[in-house]
């Protein structure tokens, strides 16, 4: 009989955008993949990268699940409805162990599986709780975290802040730590400087940016979260004379499009600033960029802040944990207090000075971040 174990998140942007290859390393150790997640209401991605995701999902032979988690820790009418969703899955399937992720997915998701003796590692993807955080978060999450923990087999943490609060506070069997999802640390060095000027010359056109223009970038949801808004106040904080050189763009989507283009118009620098909507050449956006700017409030590990470190552009981030973990040295960039526009003005104002040329990152520093030793860890911790 084949072995069978199952994947379960809240949201289905979960699975999508973080576990597409753990779903391959189960199937390569001949498991039977089950996903279990809301995809009708299916999280922060669009509605054609959901289809996407289920006719990915179809083509790689995982059995997908609809549970209809609701959003944040959902009601308690939902939650019990969710309950009983999950405790049919458990009872049509005998589960080997069950990998789950977000609070609330993790939550219904844990309690189901002790009921049913079943065995389950959970990866935090940042704790809602954290050094400088909101003391909501340590009052609601950090109880229910410590709870739980007492029925988790193995607990994944992806940050250096959270895998210590864990070993000293949590009480899973086992407590790992793994550099969040990766990067191809290997593919982004083996870039050349010819390609990256070619993709800079036609990001630039494309966009309409002046070759000698000093163009910062930031990739990411337009959330409250992920704090956007601060670089805007920050280039509002200079002169027209320090500015007038200076273009931002932003790759993402979300909400608070329309907030950004209005703050952008108030400083008369509407025509220098670009929403460009998702996507699909981050890498090429990088290569166009002088610099990155990653203003989040809260973070488990920022993919984006990472994709542009390894690409060789400076980065300034927020000074919190998720961001810090890979800003190793003073080559690399610059921590800012994320609320603090003054100080990001500064640096801006400092860089943009330059010719600034792209860092050549040491080896060493940063493979510990290639997404295959963050494969080979997740496969040991499966096996």
């Amino acid at each position: 009989m084949t072995k069978k174990v199952l994947m379960l998140a809240a949201k289905a942007n979960m699975i999508q955008q973080f576990n597409h290859r753990n779903i391959g390393i189960l199937q390569g150790l001949g498991y039977e993949v089950h996903v279990a997640t809301n995809m009708v209401d299916f999280g922060s991605m669009s509605s054609e990268e959901d289809e996407r995701f289920k006719q990915w999902m179809i083509n790689h032979d995982v059995i997908a699940h609809q549970i209809d988690f609701e959003r944040r820790m959902g009601s308690l009418k939902g939650n019990l409805r969710s309950i009983k969703q999950l405790r049919r899955l458990f009872q049509q399937y005998d589960f080997t162990f069950t990998h789950v992720h977000s609070p609330l997915g993790s939550i219904l998701g844990r309690l189901v599986a002790k009921q049913f003796k079943v065995p389950t590692i959970y990866t935090a993807h940042g704790f809602h709780f954290f050094k400088g955080g909101p003391k909501s978060g340590w009052l609601v999450f950090y109880p229910l975290e410590w709870l739980f923990s007492f029925i988790t087999d193995t607990l994944i943490t992806i940050n250096d802040e959270d895998y210590t609060l864990a070993k000293k506070h949590m009480h899973a069997k086992h407590i790992v730590k793994i550099n969040g999802i990766g990067v191809d640390v290997e593919k982004a060095w083996r870039v050349t400087d010819e390609e990256k000027q070619e993709a800079r010359k036609r990001v630039r056109q494309e966009l309409n940016i002046p070759e000698d223009a000093f163009l910062i970038s930031s990739v990411g949801e337009l959330s409250d979260r992920k704090n956007h808004r601060v670089v805007l106040q920050a280039l509002k904080e200079m002169t027209p004379e320090q500015r007038q050189n200076i273009y931002y763009i932003i790759a993402g989507t979300g909400a608070n499009g329309a907030m950004l283009n209005e703050l952008a118009e108030s400083f008369d620098f509407g025509e220098h600033f670009k929403l460009l909507g998702y996507r699909s050449d981050v890498h090429d956006i990088n290569y166009a960029s002088d610099i990155s700017i990653f203003p989040s409030f809260q973070e488990g590990l920022g993919v984006a802040g990472l994709e542009a470190v390894v690409a060789g552009l400076y980065i300034i981030g927020s000074n919190i944990r998720g961001i810090r973990d890979y800003i190793l040295n003073k080559s690399i960039g610059k921590t800012f207090p994320p609320s603090d526009p003054n100080i990001l003005a500064a640096i801006i104002f400092e860089k943009s000075k330059y010719n600034y040329k792209k860092n050549t990152i040491d080896n060493d520093e940063l493979i510990n971040f290639d997404k295959r030793k963050v494969d080979y860890e997740m496969k040991k911790i499966y096996e």
